[in-house]
């Protein structure tokens, strides 16, 4: 860790730089990097910190391979329906982690969609509300399950105009 906030502090001093353990939060331009401390074991296979206070075998390349199929099977459209999740994630205030978005996604079946918009409508409807969740999460997931289904009727009483207006409501545009 004090290696990383040395590196950061040289580096980009003029950056928002704070610690949150166990990584070290960069700033850049309203993006943010999580740098997280990791060292190599005897076989070479990478450790990160684990939530117990020890270490962990990590391979930050297997959820890369994981994307990439994932992506393949189903005619490049999971990369771009991320996106838009991650895009109503940030216009929605962060109510889920990127990374664990992305695997999440991943994990979703997508039975005869065609469409970007089939599969984007296909992970809000695969979004559930929880107990688990603040409120204002449990809200957000509520909000684009309700401007999706209006949508869809919008669409099914030939008003694209109105769909379309209904859809921005998602993105708050």
């Amino acid at each position: 860790m004090n290696r990383l906030k040395a590196f950061v502090e040289k580096y980009y001093s003029s950056s928002e730089i704070r610690q949150s353990s166990p990584t070290i939060v960069l700033e850049l331009n309203h993006i943010k990097f999580d740098l997280v401390p990791a060292t190599a074991d005897w076989l070479g296979v990478l450790q990160i910190p684990s939530k117990s206070g020890g270490w962990m075998s990590t391979n930050p390349n297997d959820f890369n391979a994981t994307l990439e199929a994932k992506n393949k099977e189903h005619r490049s459209l999971i990369k771009p329906t991320i996106r838009l999740f991650k895009y109503w994630n940030a216009k929605s205030g962060f109510p889920f982690e990127s990374f664990e978005m992305e695997k999440w996604v991943c994990g979703l079946q997508f039975w005869w969609l065609t469409s970007q918009k089939d599969y984007f409508f296909a992970v809000i409807d695969n979004l559930s509300t929880s107990s688990s969740y603040s409120q204002w999460v449990n809200n957000e997931i509520t909000r684009a399950k309700n401007i999706v289904a209006n949508v869809r009727q919008y669409e099914k009483d030939d008003m694209p105009a109105t769909a379309e207006n209904e859809i921005k409501k998602l993105f708050r545009l």
